[in-house]
């Protein structure tokens, strides 16, 4: 046998779907997050249907994990704009990942991260 590294490929971190105006207050700050999909709930199978909030049924490492996620995107998206003439940055590139961002309607965003294939 060989001592041969495994290559991962890359992959999709996480998808998620979300509307800023939908929670502008902390009590409802979960409310912007419509969709999310992650990994972690695609490797636990808790991937299913639910017609409450996607934070609502996770735990709350899991929670603040994606809050996180769509906080940083956010505040990614306002910084961007400051140097571009208003226009959001849609693509950044990282060491490990690629971090996607699209605004398919006013105020509604598309977030999806993919992973870098790696040894």
């Amino acid at each position: 046998m060989s001592n041969q590294m495994a290559i991962v490929p890359a992959q999709l971190g996480f998808l998620a779907i979300f509307n800023p105006s939908l929670g502008a207050t902390d009590e409802t700050i979960d409310d912007q997050i419509v969709y999310y999909a992650s990994v972690n709930t695609q490797s636990q199978k808790r991937r299913h249907r639910s017609r409450g909030k996607p934070t609502a049924d996770v735990s709350q490492e899991e929670r603040n994990e994606r809050l996180r996620q769509i906080g940083l995107a956010q505040g990614m998206v306002e910084f961007s704009r400051g140097f571009s003439n208003g226009e959001p940055v849609n693509t950044i590139e990282t060491e490990k990942t690629r971090v996607v961002l699209q605004e398919v309607e006013p105020s509604w965003w598309i977030l999806a991260v993919r992973r870098h294939t790696h040894v």
